[in-house]
C-alpha cells in the first residue's frame, strides 16, 4: 500500500470528471475492462440530480398521517421538499426517480420542460417511489418551472458497464464507523466473492466518509466501489395500518441504482452493515449466495436471519465481537440476492420484499444471515443491552475467523 493522490470520480452529465484528494490507494486505481479495453475507475463518488423545492416556496408535500397523530420525530424525518432524486438517461429514454409525489405531482408535471418546452411523461407509481419516463428518444436539457422560478435538473448517463459481470453489494449508511464497513465488505469478498459495492451515504460526516472510501480502497480487494451521497430525509414509520408509507428514500435508491449502475451486474446482494450472510458449506454445488440466486428458477433468493450477540456490553460493538446466538431468537426479516435480467428483476426492488408477486417462491433455506445486535450507532438502544444471551456459536466464530482480517485464530 502507498499513500498517494487518488482520483475520486464524479459522474457528470457529459461523462466523468476527476477531482483529486489525498488518500491511500493500492497500485491499481483503474481496472481494464476486458471487453472494451477502456479504463474504468475503481472508486467513484457520483452526483445525484437532487431537485428540491426552494425553502421560499409555499409548496410542500402533504404528510399522509393526520396532524393529530404526528409526533416530532415523524415531522422531522418526513421529506416535504424533494421532487426528484435523480434523472438517468439510458439507451432509450430519460427517467426521473422521485419520492412519492402525492400532492406535488401536478406541480412537477406542469413545470417540467425539455429544452424550454413542456414535455409529457409517463408516470409509474409504486408504494414508496415514482418513476417518470420521458418519451423514447427525447434528449435535451431538463428544467422545472415553479411559480416563475426555473430550476435546472441535471441528467446523468446510465453507467451499467461499471459493474458488468461483477457480483455486487448495496447498502445505505449514515455516520457508520469505517471499521464496520470495511469488515462488512471484507467478510463478503471472502465468504461470497463480492467484487463490487454501491454504498449509499445518507448524510454522513464528510471526514468519516472520506476515511471510509480511503480504507475500502486500501484494505479490500473490491474491483469497483461507488459511493453515492444521498443526504435526503430518510422518513419514518407510517404511523398506523392503512396509512401511506412515510419512508421513500431507501427503496427509491435501490431502484435508481439498478437503473443507473447495476443493470449489467452478475448479481446484486442487499444486506446491511450489521448483517453477514452465512457462508455456504464447502463442497456444495453453489459456493456463494450469488450462486444460489443464479441457480434459482426466478433469479432471486430471499433468506431469513439469526440474531447474534456480543457478551458483557452496553454499547456499540464490532461485528467480530458477536460470538453467541440463540435459536429461540430468530430474525424473521428477509434479505435478498438477485440476478439482473432474471424473472424477479422485472419487478420493483424493496428493502425486504423484492421480486413482486414472485416473493413467496424465492425463499431459500440453504443460507441465512447473522444480524449483529450491538453493531449499531444508537438508532435502537435496546440492542446494546445484550447481557449474556444465547450460547457460543462455533459456526459463527469460525466464519468470522476465516473471513475477517486481524482475528486471532
Amino acid at each position: 500500500m502507498v499513500t498517494n493522490k487518488m482520483p475520486i470520480v464524479h459522474a457528470g452529465r457529459t461523462g466523468y470528471r476527476l477531482h483529486w484528494g489525498k488518500q491511500k490507494m493500492d497500485s491499481a486505481v483503474t481496472i481494464k475492462a476486458s471487453d472494451t479495453g477502456t479504463s474504468l475507475p475503481r472508486v467513484l463518488r457520483p452526483d445525484l440530480s437532487g431537485l428540491l423545492l426552494p425553502e421560499s416556496s409555499p409548496h410542500r408535500r402533504d404528510m399522509p398521517l393526520p396532524a393529530a397523530r404526528r409526533d416530532e420525530k415523524y415531522i422531522a424525518n418526513f421529506d416535504t421538499r424533494t421532487l426528484v432524486y435523480d434523472a438517468v438517461q439510458d439507451a432509450e429514454r430519460i427517467s426521473l426517480f422521485c419520492p412519492r409525489l402525492l400532492n406535488l405531482w401536478p406541480l412537477l408535471r406542469d413545470g417540467l420542460r425539455l429544452d424550454g418546452a413542456p414535455v409529457r411523461v409517463r408516470r409509474h407509481r409504486f408504494l414508496r417511489f415514482e418513476r417518470l419516463d420521458l418519451p423514447k428518444g427525447a434528449i435535451g436539457s431538463l428544467t422545472v418551472e415553479i411559480d416563475g422560478q426555473v430550476l435546472s435538473l441535471d441528467v446523468h448517463p446510465a453507467a451499467s458497464d461499471l459493474f458488468a459481470g461483477l457480483d455486487a453489494m448495496i447498502a445505505m449508511v449514515k455516520d457508520t464507523p469505517a471499521q464496520w464497513i470495511v469488515d462488512w465488505a471484507h467478510y463478503h469478498t471472502f465468504a461470497h466473492g463480492v467484487q463490487g459495492l454501491v454504498l449509499l451515504d445518507n448524510g454522513s460526516d464528510a471526514g468519516l466518509m472520506d476515511e471510509t472510501v480511503a480504507r475500502l480502497t486500501a484494505e479490500t480487494t473490491l474491483t469497483r466501489v461507488v459511493v453515492v451521497s444521498a443526504p435526503f430525509p430518510y422518513g419514518g414509520k407510517a404511523g398506523g395500518r392503512f396509512i401511506a408509507p412515510a419512508k421513500y428514500l431507501q427503496v427509491a435508491m435501490l431502484n435508481l441504482m439498478r437503473a443507473r449502475f447495476l443493470g449489467q451486474a452478475r448479481g446484486i446482494l442487499s444486506v446491511d452493515v450489521d448483517e453477514f450472510v452465512k457462508p455456504l458449506p464447502r463442497g456444495d454445488a453453489q459456493q456463494s449466495v450469488f450462486d444460489l440466486a443464479r441457480a434459482s428458477r426466478f433469479g432471486c433468493v430471499t433468506f431469513l436471519g439469526a440474531w447474534a450477540f456480543a457478551q458483557d456490553t452496553t454499547g456499540p460493538q464490532l461485528q467480530r465481537d458477536h460470538t453467541h446466538t440463540d435459536p429461540d431468537r430468530p430474525c424473521a426479516i428477509p434479505k435478498w440476492c438477485m440476478v439482473p435480467g432474471g424473472w424477479a428483476d422485472r419487478f420493483p426492488l424493496a428493502v425486504h420484499r423484492p421480486a413482486g408477486p414472485l416473493l413467496a417462491l424465492t425463499r431459500s433455506k440453504q443460507t441465512e444471515y447473522w444480524h449483529f445486535s450491538a453493531t449499531n450507532t444508537g438508532w435502537k438502544n435496546s440492542r446494546f443491552k445484550t447481557g449474556a444471551k444465547g450460547s457460543s456459536d462455533t459456526v459463527l466464530v469460525d466464519a468470522l475467523q476465516s473471513n475477517l482480517l486481524n482475528i486471532v485464530q
